[in-house]
């Protein structure tokens, strides 16, 4: 074998054995997914890449040594298996819908981003035949979001990873398209261009200008028409900060005003005077629980869009006045004060990271009076629930959520306790320090954590299980000593 031979078959060697393991990656996605949602219907090609893999690999062994022609053609006979194969798994792929994919890998934690990196190159493969668009950009543009960003576990915001971290990766998926190169000054302008939908999130508050605005659709557009190019790094890296600026636009502000449309639809489909007066010749209650019925199904198949909800908030806000059904106040309208996320989130960072230092291991109990943990005066049970949320992903989310929150209140209302009992100067009986109003929003959020204990615990006794029951009453009970006591710092009369 010529030195000259020598390189050039390294060089198809490589590339056979990236493409190979791409296509193993999204063989083993398909079978995974099949697993967990029984519906998919997913051909085997385990037999095919076994195959494959046992040729790459018996050629890896006589690359160094000499039969530079045997090497050759078993290269070829390799590439010939691996189009068929691509080009069968491209064909199953056809039948995974973007809100599939998206269940699979929100279900799933126990991947890394090598996957959704070999899941990214899968799709790179086939584009040079059949191209990205429509419901395959849509999953590549998931995947490089799902690539790009980390959770705040606190706040479930997410954001994006150091770019330093991403450009290697990203530059790689570049080095896919080696017939094509860009002008410094096109690519600016067109990251520049991508950039300019993250500003104009800041001008949409709602709903109904989110929706009007078409920003979605004029955004996908713009990826689709950059082509190839969307994976040139500079632009990519915008691609994604702005794709998660979206993210947390949709699952912030207009996630809340997603419960409230739902709540209130719900609210008049179960009214018993608005079906009396729909059946007495009033408003036809029928398009909106067409609406709301789309929407709850949307919602199950994790394909539920803005415009959906937009609809569904016209239709209750014509249905309101006519049915002389006033609103729900919003969530701290009254006082304007802080929500529950913005009061606890700092308390319960800190108890998150004490819990993450923990061994998993280690009975909850005994856990709970570790040295780590001790100082938060936590329950057994709120180390089950963090085990829960983040080790095992076991239970009721938003039940074990709770549980936490709790616990963080207790943390918080401690530590505002102390900070009052130490004022010594005439503030203390004023109570003209900051430090007094903080400590009043705590005690109504306190007393609302209370009132939902109360149910919870009543919920647990109807499903005949005692045990939940019990250990929920116990911290409902520590939760009224320790806000009892600040309440008492708080308003005690001061003559």
């Amino acid at each position: 074998m010529s030195g000259t031979d020598l390189p050039a078959l390294h060089r198809r060697y490589v590339a056979l054995a990236g493409r190979f393991k791409a296509a193993w990656t999204f063989h083993q996605f398909l079978q995974g997914l099949q697993k967990i949602f029984a519906e998919a219907s997913v051909p085997s090609h385990a037999s095919e890449l076994t195959e494959i893999h046992a040729a790459l690999k018996n050629v890896s062994e006589n690359l160094t040594g000499g039969g530079g022609e045997a090497v050759a053609v078993a290269l070829d006979r390799v590439g010939r298996q691996l189009d068929r194969t691509m080009s069968v798994l491209s064909a199953a792929d056809v039948q995974v819908t973007p809100p599939l994919l998206r269940q699979f890998f929100e279900r799933v934690k126990s991947y890394d981003d090598q996957i959704l990196a070999q899941m990214v190159r899968f799709y790179l493969g086939i584009a040079a035949e059949e191209g990205i668009a429509g419901d395959r950009l849509d999953k590549v543009d998931f995947l490089l979001t799902k690539l790009a960003e980390e959770t705040d576990r606190v706040t479930g915001t997410v954001a994006m990873r150091d770019p330093s971290r991403l450009r290697p990766i990203f530059e790689g998926f570049w080095a896919a398209f080696e017939d094509i190169t860009a002008e410094a000054d096109w690519v600016e302008d067109r990251r520049a261009e991508v950039g300019s939908f993250r500003k104009e999130l800041d001008h949409l508050g709602d709903i109904e200008s989110f929706t009007a605005s078409e920003i979605v659709p004029r955004y996908r557009e713009a990826k689709r028409l950059l082509g190839r190019y969307l994976f040139h790094p500079d632009i990519l890296l915008s691609v994604v900060e702005t794709n998660l600026a979206i993210k947390n636009k949709i699952r912030g502000d207009l996630r809340v005003e997603e419960k409230r449309i739902l709540e209130e639809s719900q609210r008049i489909l179960s009214d018993d005077e608005a079906r009396a007066a729909a059946q007495a010749g009033g408003p036809d209650l029928s398009q909106l629980r067409r609406a709301y019925d789309e929407v709850e199904r949307k919602q199950r198949a994790d394909n539920l869009k803005v415009e959906d909800l937009a609809f569904l908030r016209r239709e209750v806000e014509e249905l309101r006045p006519r049915l002389l059904i006033n609103p729900p106040l919003a969530e701290g309208a009254e006082g304007g004060g802080d929500s529950a996320d913005q009061l606890l989130a700092p308390y319960l960072r800190e108890l998150i990271a004490a819990l993450e230092e923990t061994d998993n291991r280690v009975p909850p109990k005994e856990a709970a009076l570790s040295r780590e943990l001790f100082h938060l005066r936590l329950e057994a049970r709120e180390v089950k629930a963090f085990r829960r949320l983040y080790v095992a992903s076991e239970g009721d989310a938003e039940h074990e959520r709770f549980l936490l929150e709790s616990a963080a209140l207790r943390h918080r209302v401690a530590a505002e306790a102390t900070e009052i009992s130490e004022i010594l100067d005439e503030t203390l009986v004023t109570r003209e320090a900051p430090i007094f109003e903080r400590s009043r929003r705590t005690t109504q959020l306190a007393e609302d954590y209370v009132q939902r204990f109360g149910t919870l615990v009543e919920n647990a006794v109807r499903a005949g299980n005692f045990g939940e029951a019990q250990q929920l009453q116990l911290l409902r009970m520590r939760l009224i000593r320790d806000y009892s006591g600040l309440w008492l710092l708080v308003f005690r009369p001061t003559n």
